[in-house]
């Protein structure tokens, strides 16, 4: 029988569960991905006290226009003024997971909590806060989450999100779809950590680097969903190298994505187009992704040592059936154990990209200079790492 000390127990412990921040629900893949179709919850770093109905907080605010708006193009910026659906608001308890799944008030929060979690993401490899490139002229980002556009954009001060046509000639928001969101967002936190070039954006590798790193910003959020990594290495029986949800960056209708992380693409078979020029540097380090966490595997006991002399960079397949029996087996018998070698991976890269990324110049970026730093930031994280980036970025060509 509940006693009085009981209930003051659980009503503290509602109270201290508000710093844990607020929930909100956000789809690791876009939904109509099989077995994608239940969205995560999740918490976001603002607190319920701090969070108003839009929803808006400190740092990001959404507005989703009531009648049809054209794309923001310089000199027409936000803030958007126009009349707007009703916002997204919060339960009676301050969160807003209780957002039906098919209204117009869930897609305004879904954009809005997925870039709140690629923030929170980020910020704690950075160890501080991100701070806007756009700061001077606008305090936070505004998140319009639909558009009537076949595209998405990060500019100065937005978040504008468009839509899919599949083939069945439905659409399809991108405000739903985390890939697209972490991938544009990321823009804006590359744009805060190391500026743009007083030369313009179109010039030598700065462009094709910024699409890589934003790429690798999506790929690595997406693998902090619980639900998402548990799906991917089922769905691979932990072989990576599948073509699978991780390395195909932003899904779209109809088995379609926006790029590949795994591929095989050098310096010299890619053309100046910027997202054809970016894809050595992304499957540089997929493949870093891959060789930490297949060393983990074998350290630990979870597959035979004779993983570590299969090419991941000429993987034929004959050799992606021998990476497959060689993970198939242990996972089927320790997943959460496969899960955690995944896990330290994602982490080792991403840090070293967090400390990267902030040494550069924007005005003398090139991919080799961005590749030193990343070799030069692995030192201290993982005596592997380095050795590691050195060896991929050599094989793309890069180094």
């Amino acid at each position: 029988m509940w006693g009085r000390g009981q209930f003051e127990t659980l009503d503290q412990t509602g109270l201290e569960s508000q710093g844990l921040g607020t929930r909100f629900r956000i789809f690791p893949q876009v939904p109509h991905i099989a077995g994608y179709g239940t969205p995560e919850t999740v918490w976001i770093s603002t607190p319920p006290d701090r969070l108003l109905t839009g929803p808006e907080d400190h740092r990001l605010y959404v507005r989703d226009p009531l009648l049809d708006k054209e794309p923001y193009e310089y000199p027409y910026l936000p803030p958007f003024v126009g009349e707007i659906f009703p916002p997204a608001q919060a339960a009676f308890d301050g969160h807003f997971d209780q957002i039906p799944l098919n209204s117009r008030q869930f897609l305004a929060a879904h954009a809005f909590a997925s870039v709140s979690r690629v923030l929170d993401i980020w910020e704690s490899y950075l160890g501080r806060p991100i701070v806007w490139h756009f700061a001077d002229t606008y305090e936070r980002l505004e998140i319009i989450p639909w558009v009537e556009w076949d595209n998405a954009q990060s500019g100065y001060g937005y978040l504008e999100l468009g839509q899919d046509r599949g083939p069945d000639g439905r659409t399809y928001p991108y405000a739903l779809n985390f890939d697209v969101i972490a991938h544009e967002i990321g823009h804006a936190i590359l744009f805060s950590l190391f500026g743009t070039p007083i030369d313009g954006l179109g010039r030598g590798d700065y462009a094709p680097f910024h699409e890589a790193s934003a790429d690798l910003i999506s790929l690595l959020s997406f693998l902090h969903f619980d639900s998402g990594l548990d799906r991917l290495l089922r769905n691979c029986s932990g072989n990576l190298l599948v073509l699978n949800e991780l390395n195909r960056i932003a899904e779209l209708t109809g088995d379609r994505q926006i790029r590949l992380a795994s591929n095989a693409r050098r310096l010299s078979e890619v053309t100046d187009e910027i997202h054809d020029r970016s894809r050595p540097f992304t499957g540089a380090l997929f493949d870093t992704i891959v060789d930490l966490y297949h060393a983990g595997l074998v350290r630990d006991g979870l597959a035979d040592e004779r993983l570590l002399e299969i090419d991941i960079e000429n993987v034929d397949e004959a050799a992606m059936h021998r990476i497959s029996d060689f993970t198939a087996r242990g996972f089927r018998a320790r997943p959460f154990l496969f899960k955690s070698a995944l896990a330290q991976a994602r982490d080792d890269v991403a840090l070293a990209l967090a400390q990267a990324w902030p040494r550069l110049d924007a005005d003398s970026l090139t991919f080799e200079n961005a590749a030193e730093a990343l070799i030069n930031a692995s030192d201290q994280l993982n005596p592997m790492l380095g050795a590691k980036f050195e060896e991929n970025f050599r094989w793309r060509e890069i180094l």
